[in-house]
């Protein structure tokens, strides 16, 4: 059974009607899972060889649909159960079994299809951050890391060169600085949940350094970001590097003293130095700026500290 997995990014607010009224058939075709639908409106929108930029994202998507499956699994295994499940019960109300979405399936050809028409668009349309988006996404779920990295690279180039109001994503408005950072965390996040760091095997290592180069290249045009500043500081301490840890979170604190992320990880690498009395420092730091549970986080390790003669 397939489920369709889209990325389905917004129409544009200039396009002729035409191409409005395509770009909605299409929509609606997708939402029904009509495959012909699909293909004879593209083959008609083609026809009049469209230069828009929904046009190549509905081409985009519509390869992206048909490069992703998912079956559903029945199973009476609650250990199986991973994320959201439809749960069965029988006549009496007990539980009988669960029916829960089983590992994608990509199909390579029909993704690289996807990658080919998001390029083209990017080719026509190099200033449309969701078109950018889209493609990472993208590359992110069908584990694609090269090519991952090497579009978050040249995005961050392209969107720190340019004048910010050259930048297009339809329905948000201006995508400033702030939402552009967070963005690029987010991505680095998908990198962050495919690495076992307690393993460390050379798949992780890979990861990490593709999260640092991301990191590295944000901290070239805008060295104050607290976001990768704090990311560099997770990848010298996945490294056992807590001396170049430290050096990035202070950085960080600098931007935010009040920052509770970066307050803790100062607080934990002091502890990795043995450095006690920095370490109480910044737990009380934490307990003086903190929320709720970043207090018990703190009053937690301050008794510890205490019961070890610290």
């Amino acid at each position: 059974m397939n489920k369709f997995l889209f990325i389905l990014l917004a129409i544009s607010l200039w396009c002729p009607s035409w191409a409005q009224e395509y770009h909605l058939q299409f929509s609606q075709a997708l939402e029904k899972g009509d495959t012909n639908a699909l293909r004879a409106t593209l083959n008609a929108w083609s026809k009049l060889q469209p230069t828009e930029a929904d046009y190549y994202i509905d081409q985009f998507n519509f390869y992206v649909n048909r490069a992703l499956s998912q079956t559903i699994i029945l199973t009476q295994d609650n250990d199986e159960v991973d994320g959201e499940a439809l749960t069965m019960t029988d006549t009496t109300g007990d539980i009988a079994g669960y029916l829960v979405m089983g590992v994608p399936t990509i199909e390579s050809k029909m993704a690289d299809s996807a990658i080919l028409w998001i390029n083209k668009g990017l080719e026509q349309h190099p200033y449309r951050l969701d078109m950018w988006m889209g493609r990472t996404h993208f590359l992110g779920i069908t584990q694609r890391w090269d090519d991952f990295e090497h579009t978050l690279l040249e995005l961050i180039d392209r969107y720190a060169t340019t004048k910010s109001k050259l930048w297009k994503y339809p329905d948000v408005g201006q995508f400033d600085k702030e939402m552009f950072s967070e963005s690029i965390l987010q991505y680095q996040q998908t990198l962050v949940e495919e690495i076992n760091l307690s393993a460390m095997e050379r798949s992780d290592t890979l990861m990490l350094n593709r999260m640092a180069n991301i990191a590295q290249r944000m901290l070239k045009y805008y060295p104050k970001d607290i976001y990768q500043l704090n990311i560099m500081a997770v990848y010298h301490n996945a490294l056992g590097q807590p001396e170049e840890c430290l050096r990035y979170l202070l950085k960080a604190e600098k931007q935010d003293r009040r920052d509770c992320t970066v307050l803790a990880n100062i607080a934990n690498t002091y502890h990795t130095l043995e450095n006690y009395k920095q370490e109480r420092k910044y737990l009380e730091k934490l307990l003086k700026y903190g929320d709720e549970d970043s207090q018990e986080y703190a009053r937690h390790f301050l008794k510890e500290l205490e019961s070890q003669g610290h």
